[in-house]
């Protein structure tokens, strides 16, 4: 049979706008060649599996199928071949020269109009991710072989221009090779080091043997594709190894496998350890978006959101081009139910862990409350959900222990209508809280706030089960205190015109001076506007702000503890005696000083002093 003479073809317009594109224009990402090319040679190596089993009639059927990539750094010559179905010479043409895709056009308006980082993105989203080769290469060949019985063999070289030419030649083997003539300054792909790195950060997953120059590559089987029933807990701790590159099992995994709406698989993994809690740096995004087992983007925030960044694994979808864009991502409708579906099952399966497993979710509640935490703030959509998750400590429960919302709500009096929570830097420290006495006395549970993020967590929440939370500071609480207080007609009066006499020595640094109805041991207490911040917040708002100005607050006393009634006592015995207004001012002075708020401190210690001075005077 006599041999094919060479022959040129014009490359289709819409192929050499694309081409002009690639090898006149700038990219920082050009080692994303290498991935299309192995995903071009993944594809022609699933064909011919399909082939086989369906055409005995096919050339080299007991070939191996693989990759295998080779260099010649005498000829800057770079080389990937594979075992695949090949190409005829009017395949050649019909996949090289042309792009048969709808929306070419549109394409290329966009990659034209792109900015320099964002044109990568979308090479490869119209199935063009062939010619991206060129962006390395100066000169390309194609030596190819169809796996029909009695094939022939071609050559393909373009150099990138305006045309092409197809050769008969000689290959022995079923498949096709590429061999790229690399520019001057893409020497690095010819470094081993560069190529395995490459390849392992883009295409570790690919269901066939990788050689590089004989070597094989340790890829991972993409396990995800799998179904569940053939998998073992080993299989699923193995693959987080080599996924994670670490020697730690996870603490839990989720295997999810999706048809409707979209078809889609994937493994989420929760980590024993949080880098962050260890207090390295903010942890990245670790959910790694695939298509057909081909990494489309590294921690896909648009997908398990940056709150979840702790969680690690894969999400697989053929429904989703190769090289989608960063902005059709965003807006992606497929990638939204994906998001969804996959936000779901990871909300259930932690609850699932803390209704059954408590001491394992102890664990992860330990490393991840952060992160649970900002997604309340971040997540409007699925906050509820996280609001089932969140653990917090309370007076009915030892230090050590916690509760959730849930438990909470079950053991409330049906009377109650709120949730009542106090904040502070520590349990210590709120358990000496003076507000705390008469929710004590009453058997009332009062949630334990002790981390700054509670607070913005109750802020974003505002009610859980249609119970709204309730600062125990709270000005308007209706909480009359544990026992009844007797006290005759003429000391209340006496009371009320010391009132009256501490807010004129109180002046404009409290809104009102009044009995208290919930305090029970304490002399008095500052509470707090309905509507307005904790003293915790207030001090984080301070620390942001040096110029911010604490808010005043109500000062309640306690007409039956025995400081006010002495102070009482020497107020109608003497009005304007002046070591009760030195006491007076010194009362208020000390509720500031526990909370922390106070600005005065240099007329505070002075007045202390001189207290203690007369103490001292009246000891015989």
């Amino acid at each position: 049979m006599e041999k094919e003479k060479l022959e040129k073809f014009e490359f289709e317009s819409e192929v050499k706008q694309l081409l002009h594109i690639l090898v006149y224009s700038l990219y920082k990402n050009k080692e994303i060649f290498l991935r299309e090319l192995i995903s071009n040679a993944v594809d022609a190596l699933n064909k011919i599996k399909f082939e086989i089993l369906m055409n005995k009639n096919i050339e080299d059927k007991d070939e191996d199928l693989r990759i295998d990539i080779s260099v010649n750094k005498i000829q800057n010559k770079f080389m990937i071949e594979d075992t695949g179905v090949g190409m005829t010479k009017n395949e050649l043409v019909n996949n090289l020269g042309t792009i048969a895709h709808s929306g070419t056009s549109n394409f290329l308006k966009k990659l034209s109009e792109s900015k320099e980082e964002e044109k990568i993105d979308l090479i490869g989203k119209f199935g063009v991710g062939f010619y991206s080769s060129f962006m390395v290469a100066k000169e390309i060949h194609v030596y190819t072989k169809s796996f029909k019985k009695g094939s022939k063999s071609f050559l393909w070289k373009s150099k990138g221009d305006a045309d092409y030419t197809i050769e008969e030649t000689i290959k022995k083997i079923r498949g096709t090779r590429i061999e790229l003539l690399l520019k001057n300054d893409e020497k690095e792909f010819l470094e081993k080091f560069t190529i395995k790195h490459t390849i392992l950060k883009h295409s570790k997953f690919i269901p066939f043997p990788l050689y590089i120059e004989k070597e094989k590559i340790e890829t991972s089987e993409a396990i995800w594709t799998q179904p569940k029933s053939s998998l073992k807990e080993k299989d699923y701790y193995e693959f987080y190894k080599f996924l994670e590159n670490t020697q730690e099992e996870p603490e839990t995994y989720i295997h999810l496998s999706s048809d409707a709406p979209v078809q889609f698989n994937a493994i989420f993994f929760i980590p024993k350890i949080s880098f962050e809690f260890e207090g390295f740096l903010k942890a990245e995004p670790g959910v790694d978006l695939y298509s057909k087992k081909v990494l489309i983007q590294k921690g896909c925030k648009d997908i398990i959101p940056e709150y979840l960044r702790f969680v690690k694994g894969v999400i697989d979808s053929e429904d989703i081009p190769i090289n989608i864009s960063r902005e059709t991502i965003q807006n992606n409708i497929k990638i939204n139910r994906i998001k969804k579906h996959s936000l779901k099952k990871i909300f259930e399966h932690l609850k699932k862990i803390k209704e059954k497993n408590r001491e394992k979710y102890l664990k992860i509640w330990k490393n991840f409350a952060k992160n649970l935490k900002e997604g309340v703030a971040y997540d409007f959509e699925n906050k509820e959900k996280i609001s089932d998750l969140l653990l917090f400590h309370s007076s009915k429960k030892s230090k050590k222990d916690f509760i959730d919302l849930k438990e909470y709500i079950d053991r409330m009096d049906k009377a109650q209508k709120e949730i009542f929570y106090v904040t502070g830097l520590d349990i210590e420290s709120i358990e000496k809280n003076p507000a705390l006495e008469a929710f004590k006395k009453k058997d009332i549970e009062v949630l334990y706030l002790n981390d700054p993020l509670d607070e913005i967590v109750i802020d974003h929440l505002r009610e859980y089960k249609s119970k709204v939370f309730k600062m125990v500071e709270s000005a308007d609480i209706k909480l009359e205190k544990g026992k009844d207080v007797k006290n005759d007609e003429n000391y209340l009066k006496d009371t009320e015109n010391f009132i009256l006499y501490l807010k004129t020595i109180y002046k404009e640094r409290i809104t009102d001076v009044k009995i208290s109805k919930r305090l029970v041991d304490s002399p008095c207490i500052l509470t707090h506007a309905t509507d307005g911040p904790s003293v915790q917040m207030e001090k984080i708002m301070k620390m942001v702000n040096k110029d911010y100005k604490y808010s005043k607050k109500i000062f309640e006393i306690n007409p039956d503890n025995e400081l006010i009634k002495e102070m009482v006592r020497i107020h109608k015995a003497t009005p304007d005696s002046p070591e009760l207004k030195v006491i007076s001012l010194q009362l208020l002075d000390n509720m500031m000083l526990r909370e922390g708020v106070i600005d005065n401190i240099d007329t505070i210690v002075p007045r202390v002093q001189d207290i203690m001075l007369q103490a001292c005077k009246n000891i015989k």
